[in-house]
Formats: structure tokens, sequence, C-alpha cells
């Protein structure tokens, strides 16, 4: 595009004297060389001393302004102004407002005549007018001003900056609507929500907030958050940390822990969850934070019930834990495919003549194989068919030559798809009662107390001290002189079965002092049992022992601790086989710096799930069905504790590395009762 300039000098316009127009930039120059003649203006030297000066004053502002002189308002903008008339410039200069502004002049054509008939002053906010640009008429917001010029004391034009805020209108417009659309989430929310500032104090709610608050959003603007959000403990009763409270703590969101009492504005109560989440600014720092809950009263009241059910579940089991393992009769449960024992009672054992520990895993035909038609009894019951009342006899391995008699009873236990999974079988010895009238006694001894499908017999005081600890926990709920008598009887009977269980809970019989024992007696001991589920299992034996001094314990617990390491390992690796890892070093405690010794039990198995490690050492945990307790894990850890010792495990499940490997730690005088 040429240069105005250049335009007017081929149009043969003379060049204007430079001293009147002051000033540099695109419009100063324009202007000094614009053909002022052909308008009303006339010649620039013809011009007013005001004339000359308000040119100045437009075309020096740094603001967008604007100088409209006669009646016919010729236009005259600074280099700020220029971008208002879009494509229309430069051709709008010296042109009257009428023809520049048509389109729009509907809106600023009366403003502007009013201006320059009355003389007045006048500024418009956010006036909205269509301006021509590269895409057509638009609309803009302007600000406006108009400011009359006088000579010789009539009105001979205006002037006056203005600025296009469109885009401060559309903003604000977007924020507004943005917020009427941020209100009619917050409230079409199911939960309970509230907003506070970084203060904590509150901003908005919903009126699910309202009504489980029984606050008033009007009342609880302003307010601190714990005044309207007053949470407690179910159990203690004592005020808890808000989440806003915790994230202003951590500046990250957080949910409360379960139990969670919230009092309202009326003084009633309801249990909720909620969470807190913070609302960072632009900057990143804390400007608000939201809180959202929910009433969870009806989920409560159900977990409760279902913590009552839980706890007469445990005391009846243990009940029948107890009639199981110290019944007169023998019972197991076996296996329904290769009749391998999967627990047994110590009756049941007597009977044998064989530690529990080499019974379970082999097969009834290993311990038994001399008792002809025990074979078909258990072919029968695994059909699905019962067998109740059978007579068998024969000889057992552990005593050969000496004929016995057994009544037998093998009752299928079905799956989920209706096969037999398992055997409950219950057996009474009736030699006496075969060789002599006096066996009525023993009969009548042997008489049946019930069946249970599991043996758990070394871990009875577990449901013993749950039950004991919770009734340490009903003492601290001020009972009534009623209830306390109750507590009183109850924990009198408890005491009384663990001195009738603690009698059958022990791996091996167990001494009432501790005793030094090395680590090679300790191991060695243990693993003699389990050479026989170490040949069928396809397990060899790997052995490292680097600990010499030997270690002051309950020699008992610690095998039991040990051997129930090494028959998880082996069922770890069963079928399939593969590798055990013993091994035994002298270390040092890091938590108390005592010395001790370390023990790992390690196998080459799949590795445990991270959702099973987790939970490994709790009470009645167990993936091995109807093959597993439960028990084992925990009881082992509670021995080790007892032995001020630790219980670690690590694992993985990566292709070609998996196992797991159990590290015992014991101190070497460590041992208080």
């Amino acid at each position: 595009m040429q240069s105005s300039r250049s335009t007017q000098i081929q149009q043969g316009s003379p060049a204007q004297p430079p001293n009147r127009i002051i000033g540099s930039g695109e419009m100063a120059d324009r202007v000094r060389d614009y053909d002022w003649a052909s308008t009303p203006l006339g010649p620039i030297d013809s011009w007013s001393i005001e004339l000359v000066t308000i040119v100045n004053l437009t075309l020096s502002s740094t603001s967008p302004a604007r100088l409209m002189w006669g009646p016919d308002f010729i236009l005259i903008y600074n280099d700020a102004y220029r971008p208002l008339p879009g494509p229309r410039h430069p051709e709008a200069l010296g042109k009257a407002a009428r023809t520049v502004y048509g389109e729009s002049w509907h809106v600023v054509g009366p403003l502007l005549e009013k201006a320059y008939t009355t003389g007045e002053t006048s500024f418009y906010e956010k006036l909205l007018v269509p301006l021509p640009t590269e895409q057509g008429m638009q609309d803009h917001y302007i600000n406006y001003s108009f400011n009359p010029i006088f000579e010789d004391g009539k009105i001979v034009g205006l002037f006056g900056p203005l600025h296009d805020v469109t885009g401060e209108v559309t903003a604000a417009r977007k924020l507004h609507e943005s917020e009427v659309r941020s209100n009619r989430i917050l409230q079409s929310i199911g939960d309970a929500v509230i907003v506070t500032d970084a203060d904590a104090s509150i901003t908005r709610m919903n009126p699910v907030a309202e009504k489980l608050t029984a606050w008033l959003e009007a009342d609880a603007l302003g307010q601190p958050l714990g005044k309207v959000f007053h949470i407690v403990n179910e159990s203690t009763r004592e005020i808890i940390e808000s989440p806003v409270a915790k994230v202003r703590r951590t500046g990250a969101a957080v949910a409360l822990a379960n139990h969670t009492i919230l009092i309202r504005h009326d003084g009633t109560e309801i249990y909720i969850d909620d969470s807190g989440a913070p609302i960072p600014d632009e900057y990143g720092e804390l400007s608000g934070i939201v809180l959202t809950f929910r009433d969870v009263s009806e989920k409560r009241a159900l977990e409760r019930q279902q913590e009552r059910l839980l706890r007469e579940l445990r005391a009846r089991f243990a009940e029948l834990e107890a009639i199981y393992n110290n019944a007169a009769i023998a019972m197991a449960l076996i296996d329904a495919t290769d009749f391998r024992y999967l627990r047994v009672n110590q009756k049941l054992c007597e009977i044998l003549g064989l530690p529990s520990e080499q019974v379970v895993g082999s097969k009834v035909s290993d311990v038994a194989g001399g008792i002809p038609g025990l074979l078909k009894a258990l072919q029968t019951a695994a059909s699905g068919q019962p067998v109740v009342g059978g007579l068998v006899e024969g000889e057992l391995s552990a005593s050969p030559g000496i004929k016995r008699f057994w009544t037998i009873d093998y009752m299928p236990i079905f799956g989920p798809d209706g096969t037999v999974v398992a055997i409950a079988a219950a057996s009474a010895e009736i030699t006496r009662q075969k060789q002599a009238e006096v066996a009525l006694i023993q009969s009548e001894k042997l008489a049946a107390v019930g069946r249970l499908a599991a043996s758990i017999a070394h871990e009875i005081n577990n449901p013993l001290e749950s039950v004991t600890n919770l009734l340490y926990l009903a003492r601290g709920s001020n009972p009534t002189p009623e209830v306390q008598e109750y507590l009183d009887m109850a924990e009198r009977e408890l005491q009384r079965v663990s001195a009738i269980t603690n009698q059958t809970l022990r791996f091996y019989k167990q001494t009432t002092h501790p005793s030094e024992i090395s680590c090679d007696q300790l191991i060695g001991g243990v693993l003699n049992i389990f050479q026989g589920r170490l040949i069928n299992s396809n397990i060899t034996v790997g052995k490292r022992k680097r600990a010499h001094r030997p270690v002051e314990c309950y020699e008992g617990e610690i095998r039991q601790v040990i051997s129930n390491l090494i028959s998880n390992a082996i069922d770890a690796m069963h079928p399939d086989g593969g590798r055990l890892y013993l091994r035994s070093r002298e270390t040092r405690d890091h938590r108390t710096g005592a010395k001790g010794l370390a023990i790992t039990v390690a196998d080459t198995g799949p590795g445990i799930p991270a959702e099973t490690l987790a939970r490994i050492f709790e009470p009645f945990f167990t993936t091995k069905g109807f093959s597993g307790t439960g028990l084992g894990l925990w009881i082992s850890q509670e021995i080790v504790e007892r032995h001020k010792g630790s219980l670690t495990v690590r694992t993985s499940r990566r292709p070609g590395a998996s196992g797991t490997a159990f590290i015992l730690y014991l101190p070497f005088d460590a041992v208080s009762r």
C-alpha cells in the first residue's frame, strides 16, 4: 500500500508547513500531508489556534482519542485510535463521522448531536456500538467521552478519549456465566458440599449440606467451618480434625477415617463419610477448600449389626473348636480325591501314634493301610453318599500286630458346583469294648459331640484372646451393674476354657522354662518331619548355616513357628516342586541393637499377590480352602513377639525370579514371661 504522503504528492497537493502540526507517528504524518483544503476545515495554515491546539493534543495522546470538528463532525484521530475504524482506516481521516460510522450512527449519532448542541460533557460506559472489521460489522463495548470545544464562545467541535472494553465486558460476562453454572452444579450435587476460603471460613453451601448440618447457608456464611461442621469420633467422642484442617496442613486431598459423627446445629447426630480437596489459585497457592460428605447412618447401623453377628460367630466358633480339639473321638478332614489328611484332631493323632505334623498331608492308606474296608468307605463318601455307623477293624502302621476296632462316620462335603471336595471323618476306637464288657465306660467317653470340618488345635487361643479383648472393650463402655456381672461371669468362663485348651495348644509338648538350643537343632528337628512331603512334592533343600551361638527360647513354640513356615513353603511349591532354602546367621536388631539369630525360610514358589500379602498375618485369613486354618502365621507372629523377636516377609512374582522368604529374628537372651 502506498503512503498517504506519496498519494498526496501524486494528486499535486502542496505540502503543509510542518511547524503547525507537531509530533511524530503515522497519524501525525497523515494529518500534515492531508489535503484539508478539500474539507470544510480548510488548509492547515488557515486553522484557528484552538483547532491546531486540539489536533496536536489528540495526536500526542497515548490513549485512543479523536476530534470531530464542525457540524459535519470531520474526523481526526491518533495512532491509538486506528483499530476502531477497522478496514476504513486511513480513508476515515478527514471524513464526516456519519460517513465513516454509518452503520452505528443510530447509536452514537444522537449522543454526538446532543453534546454538540448542549455543550455538555458526556461520558458513556460500556456503550454497545457496531464497528467495521475485516470480518464485517461486529458489536463492541466502548467507554465514550465527549468534551465540547469552544471558539469565540461557540461550540465548534467535540474531543475526547475512548476505550474499547469489549474484552473486559466479555470476560466479565463469561465469569458471571461460569459462576451461575458453577452454582447450578453445586445445587444439583447429591452429596453435601461446603466451600471455604483459605482460612477455613465458609463461603458456600449446597442444599444437601444445609439439610445435613441443619444450618442455613445465610447463617453459615463467614462462620468458621468447625462451628458448622462439628465432627467427633463415634467411640471416644473426641473432636476429629476436619478434612479442611488436614488439607491446610498437608496441601493434598484427604478423607476422614470411618466412624465419624456429625453433630448438627439442632444437637442431633448422624454418621458421615467425608473428604476435602484444596482449591488452588492461578499461582498454585491455596485459595480455598471444598468439603464433601454424605449421610451413612443406615450403612453404619448395618455395620454394627454385622460386627455383633461376627462376635457371636467367633464365640460359637471358639466353642466348636474347643469341642473339636478336646473331643474323645478322632476327627479329621480328608481330601476327596486322593484321600489325604487335611486336618486332624489330637485324638486321631493319639490313635495313630503319630504327631499331627506327620499325619497332615499323608494319605490315609499310608498310616492306616492295614484296615480293610476303610478305602471302600472313603470311596462311598467321595461319591456323595454318607457312611454312618460303619465298623472297621485292622492294624495300624504304628502298632503292627495289634488288631483294633473303630466305628466310623464319613460325611461328604459339597462344593458350590455340587461336587464332593472333602470328607468329614469321625471315628471312635472300640477295641476295648470288643475285648471286654468293661469297655462300656470307654464307649461312653467316646460319645459323639458333633462334627466340624476344621482342625485348628494349636491356635485355639486366638478366639479366646479376641473375646477377652471384646470383654475389655465392653468394660470400658460403662456397663450397668447387671451387665458388669455378666461380663465377670463371661471372663471367669473364658479363663476356665483357656485353662482347658492350653493343654492342647502346643505343637510339641511344651516345657515351663526356656532352654538354650542351637539353630541346627531347631531347624533339623523340624525338617525331619517334612521329609516325606518334601520327597512327594519333588522339593530339594538348600542349607546355609552361619549361626552357631545357641538361643534361649521356648523350644516347642519356636519349632512350631519354623514348622509352619516350612509347611507354607512346601504348599507354595506343590505340586510343581522347587527348592526350599534354610539359612541362619547372627545379626543385630536395628530397632533395639540387641544381638540375635536370624533364620530364613525361602521357597521358589509363585510369590504372594499384593492383596494377599497385606492380610497374611490376619486371623482366619487363608488361601488354602479346607486345607488351611488361617491362623498359622498369626499365631506364629504372636509367639515371635512374646520372644521379643520379629517375623518379616519378602516376596517376588517376577517370571523366572519368583518366590517368598520369611525372616525369623530371635534375640539370644530375650525370653521373659
